[in-house]
């Protein structure tokens, strides 16, 4: 297990990451999130890092490396309707870019040629609803009949792949959102990246 330590005072903590070294072989004790001064520590730490990371401000965790699941302050969210998960997904897979109703509509009832727009209204609003129960309605962005997320207020294995963050992709198995018939295009680029990064790595070897 990885383990950061969160400090918002702007103290030494030399002593405190002295303690945590003379562990770190034993207790996998590695990365840190603290005040200014530490922050290019920090930076390096957290590249190094295994496995993904949970940032402390940012209260939603979204899993999209194989099944896609959302926690929000490490608590699965349920919502009123099956399909507010699948239209968050979507949004997710929109890495931030703004998508209409028609838009989401055609994804989400793929092949199907009926009118859901009443329906995906609703679901838009269970999933606002349904976030802003736990305050964080912030990370939706609506404009103009369009909407989307903000990617830099969520955690998410996919958008650290995007990153081109180490962990993540090697993290990644070829799976992304499992769930979703409308994910394999961008399961594709996923597998594109991933395996340019497995050719650079048997270069550097």
């Amino acid at each position: 297990m990885k383990v950061i330590f969160i400090n918002e005072e702007k103290r030494d903590l030399t002593e405190y990451i002295e303690a945590v070294r003379k562990v770190d072989e034993s207790a996998m004790v590695r990365g840190f999130h603290v005040a200014d001064m530490y922050r290019r520590i920090v930076a390096k730490e957290i590249a190094n890092l295994s496995y993904p990371v949970l940032v402390e401000d940012k209260r939603i965790h979204v899993k999209t490396f194989g099944n896609f699941e959302v926690f929000i302050d490490g608590v699965p969210i349920t919502s009123k309707y099956n399909k507010t998960r699948e239209l968050f997904a979507f949004l997710i897979d929109k890495n931030g870019a703004l998508a209409d109703l028609h838009e989401i509509e055609t994804a989400l009832w793929e092949g199907d040629t009926g009118d859901h727009i009443s329906y995906l209204k609703n679901i838009r609003s269970d999933m606002i609803n349904t976030l802003r129960s736990f305050g964080v309605e912030d990370v939706v962005i609506r404009q103009r009949g369009r909407i989307g997320i903000i990617p830099d207020t969520i955690e998410s294995d996919y958008f650290d792949m995007l990153a081109g963050k180490d962990f993540a992709i090697r993290n990644y198995n070829g799976e992304y959102m499992c769930q979703y018939s409308w994910a394999e295009f961008t399961n594709g680029i996923l597998m594109g990246i991933k395996e340019e990064y497995m050719t650079h790595q048997g270069d550097k070897n």
